[in-house]
């Protein structure tokens, strides 16, 4: 079994089958969690939440702690490691608030992203999201693209580093 950092890149697994059904995944999540936190924490309170069309997500609950988790099967463990990625460098621009990535990783049953868990409302600001999310796409940088490629859902999404924004929009977004 592979837990890390969200930080750290997790190599793929080969695929299985549907992973939220594997009782010993459950385990591996809550070791990961406490080895990560450096806390223990004890699943006491597993909920089936909403959060997206390929993954099955959850509210774990255990102590005074509560977190987010996507599960799948093992082959998307690059997956979630690049979400987490992308999490961290959003949240270092200070623009606007993202989930903090706990810890993510494999075995052979499944893999998983573990977020923090924050608890949305039906309401909110929607002109401050907005200005938020102008803000960081105001930020700079040198190039346009990432460090790795990652994923929309589940389809791939190359980020091959590009000097011309028009030319990195026509290969790696409208031409992919």
């Amino acid at each position: 079994m592979y837990v890390g950092r969200a930080t750290k890149r997790v190599p793929p697994s080969p695929p299985t089958t549907q992973c939220h059904t594997v009782a010993g995944m459950w385990s591996a999540i809550q070791a990961a969690i406490a080895t990560t936190t450096g806390t223990p924490f004890k699943l006491e309170r597993r909920t089936a939440v909403g959060g997206g069309c390929i993954n099955s997500c959850y509210r774990l609950e255990g102590g005074a702690a509560s977190y987010f988790v996507k599960v799948n099967s093992p082959d998307k463990a690059d997956m979630y490691a690049a979400e987490a990625a992308g999490l961290e460098e959003i949240a270092k621009t200070n623009t606007v608030r993202v989930p903090r990535p706990i810890c993510h990783g494999a075995n052979r049953a499944a893999s998983w992203l573990v977020l923090e868990h924050i608890a949305l409302g039906r309401s909110g600001d929607f002109d401050i999201l907005g200005q938020q999310l102008a803000a960081l796409h105001r930020m700079g940088a040198r190039s346009f693209g990432w460090n790795r490629d990652n994923t929309i859902g589940a389809t791939p999404q190359i980020n091959t580093p590009t000097a011309d924004w028009v030319a990195f929009w026509r290969e790696h977004r409208l031409g992919f």
